[in-house]
């Protein structure tokens, strides 16, 4: 990565590389006592991955809502740079779709639950990290037979880079993370609901997520258990762009 392509990133960020698991290790930094908008992004051209730092104030139910948050920032940084016609929607609680098949998605994990400001159960920390598919392998001879799982490159967005495209998360997620600190959940509920693909889900103010059949079988969906693991798992086998 050149000096130029290097992603232009609000106030407030620390960007900076690492090898390999942008999220894990972007944990590790947490608990060693990274700061507030600590970013590490991978330079890797075939997968956008990157990781960020936040030191929440909430407690773990509402803190956990952030989620939302990360994933409209992706949704929204996604769709400011690719054609003008891209089908971009988010899946829930963690995946980015477009054209109804999973690009990649957010993971979050937090740190032990403490004390702050006279609040209890409030996570030390909290890392969210991004993974989105760029390119397939470079000897694909059937691009786009996959339905689960797709990649920017298929789906008409071969100009997007992943530094554009972190960059352009950083300013989405910048401009949601005023939202939810300046008026709470729902702003983010009721845009995620606008872009979420399965419209029959329902979101409640606490962050779980809840359906019915026609029958009126409900079927409630705790958001803390399903973001103990990511509900999506890119293939390993891509190969790098020469």
């Amino acid at each position: 990565m050149t000096p130029e392509e290097w992603p232009d990133l609000p106030p407030g960020y620390t960007l900076k590389l690492c090898v390999a698991d942008a999220f894990s290790t972007t944990c590790q930094a947490a608990r060693d006592g990274a700061e507030d908008g600590f970013m590490l992004m991978v330079d890797r051209p075939s997968r956008c991955e990157a990781a960020l730092v936040l030191r929440p104030l909430d407690p773990i139910q509402p803190a956990l809502t952030l989620a939302y948050v990360g994933l409209l920032g992706l949704h929204d940084g996604l769709a400011a740079v690719a054609p003008a016609e891209t089908p971009v929607a988010v899946g829930w609680p963690d995946r980015l779709m477009v054209n109804a098949a999973c690009v990649g998605g957010i993971r979050i994990a937090h740190g032990p639950l403490v004390e702050k400001e006279g609040m209890a159960d409030v996570p030390e920390w909290l890392v969210l990290g991004i993974t989105v598919q760029m390119v397939s392998e470079r000897d694909d001879d059937a691009p786009g037979t996959e339905l689960e799982y797709t990649n920017l490159h298929e789906e008409g967005c071969r100009d997007v880079t992943v530094p554009q495209l972190v960059e352009s998360f950083g300013r989405h997620l910048l401009h949601w993370l005023d939202r939810w600190q300046e008026q709470g959940f729902e702003p983010v509920r009721r845009a995620f609901l606008h872009d979420l693909d399965d419209k029959a889900l329902k979101i409640d103010a606490n962050g779980d997520a809840a359906s019915e059949t026609e029958a009126g079988v409900k079927t409630f969906y705790p958001l803390r258990d399903r973001l103990r693991q990511p509900s999506w798992q890119l293939p390993e086998n891509v190969q790098a762009l020469q």
